[in-house]
């Protein structure tokens, strides 16, 4: 799928395979004092969490598709276990000063950034996918060139 986005839509920054990821929660710069406090939190977030399954949904962009900065591949929750998931995460930071994202949690992948917004066609099919979440993980991020790099520095496995 990537692969034929990339052929058809030029001037986009594509994200390394080894970086695709969902984000559950984005927290910005935290000091070190504060990450045993944040994993304790996020561990008893999932703690109640059984796995559950995800498929891959559609393409979209933000802000839209006639205006694209983002280019995104959906992830379509029939289960409500990614928004129950990040629901439980957001209780649970909120009390550690992490505000509530004011949005809706719309499950994405991000594939591309495009510097300058720009009008992109999304017609590109795809086999379906489908995969087992069976755990999150916390990140730090490190802002690099060419891409970030992403040191995992916990992960919490759910309940089985």
């Amino acid at each position: 799928m990537i692969s034929a986005l990339e052929k058809s839509v030029t001037g986009a920054r594509w994200v390394p395979a080894r970086n695709l990821h969902l984000t559950m929660a984005f927290l910005g710069r935290v000091q070190d004092e504060r990450i045993a406090p944040l994993s304790t939190a996020i561990g008893q977030a999932v703690q109640d969490h059984v796995d559950f399954i995800v498929r891959l949904g559609e393409l979209g962009a933000f802000p839209d598709a006639r205006r694209a900065r983002v280019i995104w591949a959906g992830l379509d929750d029939p289960t409500g276990g990614l928004a129950g998931l990040a629901d439980s995460i957001a209780d649970s930071l909120e009390p550690l000063g992490f505000p509530r994202e004011t949005r809706a949690f719309q499950p994405h992948v991000t594939l591309a950034r495009i510097r300058s917004p720009k009008p992109i066609e999304l017609t590109v099919t795809s086999t379906p996918l489908a995969f087992r979440v069976e755990r999150i993980s916390l990140f730090e991020s490190h802002l690099r060139r060419p891409a970030p790099v992403y040191d995992e520095l916990t992960t919490f496995p759910f309940r089985r």
